[in-house]
């Protein structure tokens, strides 16, 4: 009996010494710190890949497996698991596994899933974050991103905010995107952008300098919006001035922007004149609602603005049919004109006089008919 109990208890040994040197490995196989010029010149040598660290400082380049409190690096930081705690670096951090904590580099961070900051003078990278990207040209995001802030531009499949110097894009949901030039997405909540908004579904609201565009959208803010499901009108409208234009109206169901061109006989001087303007709809009945627009038009020959006047205007729409809308009120007025031209208005409430031109606040009046397109 003894005999047969002895292979097994020398296997059972023998299993026991091969975990205990595992465990051992294992625990040699992380460092409290390393210090190093570059790799390998460092305290982890040849194996630093394969080991992790609570604190890594370098003067060029580190390599570790893990970073669990603080990587200083003058050039690099190239981590080939997980990071946790701070990462900086002078020119890159180079994450292989997920960050949780700072990474801060002069040009380029990169990680799996982020939570936390991504700081970078260039380009942030990550597959998702959870927490913000702050870069001077280019944020990316494969999936999710909390917020991105960018110099330029701004990726990611769902986002929370976005704020870019020059573009947004959000493959599928955003929740507000701020940008100076163009926002992409497919459902957001709000947009502002100094040129172009482009999305899908938009619950909340689109404000552009330029143009909105959007399948749905009740709220589009903006010169010309093109909304699939909003509302379209060309009209013709005269004002107090003399002014017949020809204006197109887009928006959605409240708000909707105003862009047109005409013609002044009474003023030779300054015979053509251009509008632009925002509006608001506000229901009254079936037939019946009130349109609030704040409009500006200049009258001029195109050698210079003689004519430059900025309105408030009260009106009340009355519908024939699915089409035709009938508009009519009084509008509070700002205008600018040249000294010696004729001020065009009868009365005046208020007027200052400079040295080369004269303003004035008066009451008028506005009509025309709008028709659906």
């Amino acid at each position: 009996m003894q005999t047969n109990f002895k292979p097994l208890r020398i296997l059972t040994l023998l299993a026991g010494i091969s975990t205990f040197t595992a465990q051992s490995a294992t625990a040699q196989e992380h460092q409290r710190a390393q210090f190093g010029l570059v790799y390998p010149i460092s305290t982890n040598g040849i194996r630093a890949a394969q080991i992790s660290n609570t604190v890594s400082l370098h003067i060029l380049a580190g390599v570790s497996a893990g970073e669990d409190g603080a990587a200083i690096s003058g050039l690099a930081t190239i981590i080939k698991g997980s990071q946790r705690g701070v990462a900086i670096s002078g020119l890159c951090t180079l994450t292989s596994g997920d960050a949780s904590g700072v990474q801060i580099s002069g040009l380029v961070n990169t990680a799996g899933m982020a939570s936390g900051a991504q700081i970078a003078g260039l380009i942030n990278t990550a597959k998702s974050q959870d927490g913000i990207q702050v870069a001077g040209l280019t944020n990316i995001a494969s999936c999710n991103a909390t917020a991105q802030i960018a110099g330029l531009v701004n990726t990611a499949q769902t986002s929370s905010i976005q704020i870019a110097g020059l573009s947004n894009l959000s493959g599928k949901d955003n929740k507000v995107q701020i940008a100076g030039l163009v926002n992409t997405a497919g459902s957001s909540n709000g947009q502002i952008a100094g040129l172009v908004n482009i999305a899908r579904k938009v619950k909340g609201v689109q404000l552009a300098g330029l143009v909105n565009i959007a399948e749905e959208s009740d709220c589009p803010i903006g010169v010309l919006n093109l909304v699939k499901n909003g509302e379209k009108q060309l009209g013709v409208t005269v004002d107090e001035s003399g002014n017949a234009v020809l204006a197109l109206r887009t928006g959605g169901k409240r708000t909707y922007g105003i862009l047109g061109a005409g013609m002044n006989m009474r003023m030779p001087d300054a015979p053509y004149t251009m509008e632009a303007g925002l509006g608001l709809h506000v229901p009254l009945g079936k037939v019946l609602r009130l349109n609030f627009e704040v409009s500006n038009t200049a009258n001029t020959n195109f050698r210079e603005i003689s004519y430059y006047k900025s309105s408030f205007r009260t009106l009340l729409g009355v519908q024939l049919g699915n089409r035709v809308e009938l508009v009519a009120g009084p509008t509070f007025n700002y205008v600018n004109y040249i000294s010696a031209q004729e001020s065009y208005t009868r009365y005046s409430l208020w007027d200052f006089y400079g040295a080369q031109s004269t303003n004035s606040l008066f009451i008028g009046g506005f009509a025309g008919v709008h028709i659906r397109i």
